[in-house]
């Protein structure tokens, strides 16, 4: 399996550069984020780093709020994630990740409307939207789920994905933001079926923890939680899920050592990775 890294790009950065350490750390693949958009211009730059340093950017970020379109939760509203989308082929890649959307104004808000048909059909509708874009440039659509937001359970994920019924529109794979704090004593018992109920959608998996500040919900980078991770990645070995893996939630200077964290819990289970 790929092992990658989240990764933010600026116009103002040195990208080659930021591609050149993401290599050397043993990193053979990326998740590019753009928090000031890409154009054209940034695209070619970044395919041409990308390319010169033999990391695969593998997925872009496009989280737009498909529920509140003109909103950019993380620098996209629902347009820009159609430019995203048609800019794909220039930055040499096919997957775009983004929200299955809320009503709330906040991300992390719960909101009494997410799981009504209403908003079943709206995030039904700016898939079809896309569908145009998605078909021209050979784009898969990944959505990524919480459980505050309208894909909020494996069970309605799978739905979802069924009903929809495209190799256009998969999910990633990322269990803290399934698992409400209620659920993370019984990890063990969910995280099997909850895997092996995604895995035919599965086109990235995540990589972070879940913990709490407080009260608050704090999602920090791989093994500075509780997310039981030898359950997680053993139940993605028994499913066979080739999909990339992705670290999240951790600034480079930080990487090394999550690296290394996650390759010896992936020896654990005998994953090998690339």
């Amino acid at each position: 399996m790929q092992l990658g890294i989240w990764i933010d790009i600026r116009p103002e950065q040195d990208v080659p550069h930021l591609f050149e350490q993401v290599a050397e750390m043993g990193f053979g693949a990326v998740q590019a984020h753009f928090p000031a958009g890409c154009d054209a211009v940034l695209a070619r730059r970044v395919r041409r780093a990308a390319a010169g340093s033999g990391v695969e950017i593998v997925a872009v970020s496009g989280y737009a709020n498909p529920l509140r379109p003109g909103d950019a939760p993380m620098g996209f509203t629902q347009a820009a994630l159609a430019d995203l989308i048609a800019l794909l082929p220039a930055l040499d890649t096919r997957r775009v990740v983004t929200w299955s959307g809320t009503y709330a104004a906040s991300l992390l808000e719960e909101h009494p409307q997410n799981q009504s048909a209403a908003a079943w059909d709206a995030l039904r509708r700016a898939v079809d939207d896309l569908f145009p874009l998605l078909d021209a440039n050979d784009a898969i659509l990944v959505f990524e789920p919480f459980f505050a937001h309208v894909l909020d359970t494996p069970e309605r994920i799978v739905a979802f994905c069924e009903e929809i019924g495209s190799p256009y529109v998969r999910v990633v794979l990322d269990p803290p933001n399934l698992l409400t704090p209620g659920m993370w004593q019984q990890q063990s018992e969910l995280l099997p079926p909850l895997v092996a109920a995604l895995a035919p959608y599965t086109s990235l998996i995540h990589l972070k923890d879940m913990r709490l500040r407080g009260a608050a919900l704090d999602l920090p980078g791989p093994g500075e939680g509780i997310l039981d991770y030898p359950a997680f990645l053993g139940a993605v070995a028994r499913a066979e899920i080739s999909a990339p893996l992705l670290i999240e939630h951790v600034a480079l200077e930080r990487a090394a050592r999550t690296r290394r964290f996650v390759l010896e819990q992936l020896r654990s289970v005998t994953v090998p990775v690339v």
